[in-house]
């Protein structure tokens, strides 16, 4: 039983592998297309601090505009909240000139993973729901004892 659950757990990765990226040039990346862009090392000494990391070589967010002179990306920041050890998603957005971009990367859908891990996920269902609807239904064992037709009169 507890081997079914590991083996179903360790699907769970997997899950993420739904998408991948593949390279693209600037002039085609349309408004809106999640990107990945790998920058040259002074850009990521510069949009560190924007950024709130302390590497900032690879930055992936929503590619907002392509002009001439490079690319307009806004990017997930998560900062602290003004309350405790609440987090907040910010969306800052950062302007990257093409001189600076090493590579740019745009995220697209896998079929075939997207396709494998659903199949694996119907087999895995459908297994489990067959296995319990075949279950033994009436065969509780009653256990030793009990009842009141055993009892004998005790005689003194």
């Amino acid at each position: 039983m507890t081997l079914r659950y590991l083996s179903l757990a360790a699907l769970l990765p997997l899950l993420g592998a739904c998408y991948s990226y593949m390279p693209i040039e600037v002039s085609t990346v349309r408004p809106g297309a999640s990107v990945r862009a790998r920058v040259s090392p002074p850009a990521a000494l510069r949009l560190a601090p924007l950024l709130h990391v302390s590497d900032a070589h690879v930055v992936t967010g929503t590619l907002i505009d392509s002009v001439t002179g490079g690319v307009l990306v806004e990017v997930p920041t998560i900062v602290p909240g003004p309350v405790g050890s609440t987090f907040e998603t910010l969306h800052q957005r950062v302007s990257i000139a093409r001189s600076d971009l090493v590579e740019l990367e745009t995220r697209k859908i896998d079929r075939f993973r997207t396709g494998a891990i659903v199949g694996a996920a119907a087999i895995a269902a459908s297994v489990v729901i067959v296995r319990a609807l075949n279950g033994n239904a009436g065969s509780d064992h009653v256990p030793p004892g009990g009842g009141t037709d055993l009892l004998r009169p005790v005689r003194r």
